[in-house]
C-alpha cells in the first residue's frame, strides 16, 4: 500500500491551527505524508516573524497555502471573526479543490487519500466528498464550545444570535 497522504485544513485562527498542528506532526510521526494548509495572510506571518524555513518543511510535510477570502483593509474591522467566517465559507472552496487537485499524486507526493478540517471549516468537508475523498473533524475547542457549536441554529431560531449591532453580510446580502 502506497504512503497515506493526509491534507490538513485548519481554520485560521490560533485556537484550530496550533492543535490541528500538533495532531499533522503525530500523524507524520507514525509515517502519513502531510500537507497543512494555511491562509495566504497565516503563511505570510510566520514567514516575517519565523523566517522562510518555519514554512519549508521537511520530507513527507510540506506546507500550502489557500486565500482566505479577505482583503487586506477588512482584517482592521471590528467584527473580523465574523467576517474570517463569511469569507472562507463563501470563498475557499474553488482555491481548496484547485490544490487537492494538484496535490493528487504530483509533485513527488502520494495521492491524497484524506482530509483533516478543523470544526469551523466546514466547505473543506464538502470539496473533500465532492472528490471522494474521506474526511476527519479534529475538535481543538473546549466541551463548551463544541455545544454553543452544535447548538447554533436553535440560538438563532430563538433569537438569541446574532447580538443585536453585530450582524454582517454575506457577498449575496445576507446577514450571517
Amino acid at each position: 500500500m502506497a504512503r497515506p497522504h493526509a491534507v490538513v485544513v485548519p481554520y485560521p485562527g490560533s485556537g484550530n491551527i496550533n492543535p490541528a498542528l500538533q495532531l499533522a506532526k503525530l500523524l507524520h510521526g507514525h509515517g502519513v505524508y502531510i500537507t497543512f494548509v494555511n491562509t495566504e495572510h497565516n503563511h505570510r506571518r510566520i514567514v516575517a516573524a519565523e523566517g522562510a524555513g518555519a514554512v519549508r518543511g521537511r520530507d513527507g510535510f510540506r506546507f500550502e497555502a489557500i486565500p482566505d477570502g479577505m482583503a487586506d483593509a477588512d482584517r482592521d474591522v471590528g467584527n473580523y471573526d465574523l467576517a474570517l467566517s463569511a469569507a472562507t465559507s463563501n470563498r475557499c472552496a474553488a482555491p481548496l479543490r484547485e490544490l487537492l487537485a494538484r496535490l493528487d499524486g504530483g509533485a513527488g507526493a502520494p495521492p491524497v487519500t484524506c482530509v483533516v478540517v478543523t470544526a469551523l471549516i466546514s466547505f473543506a468537508l464538502y470539496v473533500a466528498r465532492e472528490l471522494g475523498l474521506p474526511t476527519m473533524v479534529l475538535w481543538g475547542s473546549s466541551a463548551a464550545a463544541l455545544v454553543t457549536q452544535m447548538r447554533t441554529r436553535e440560538l438563532r431560531e430563538r433569537g438569541y444570535i446574532p447580538l443585536k449591532g453585530n450582524e454582517i453580510k454575506d457577498d449575496r446580502d445576507r446577514t450571517v
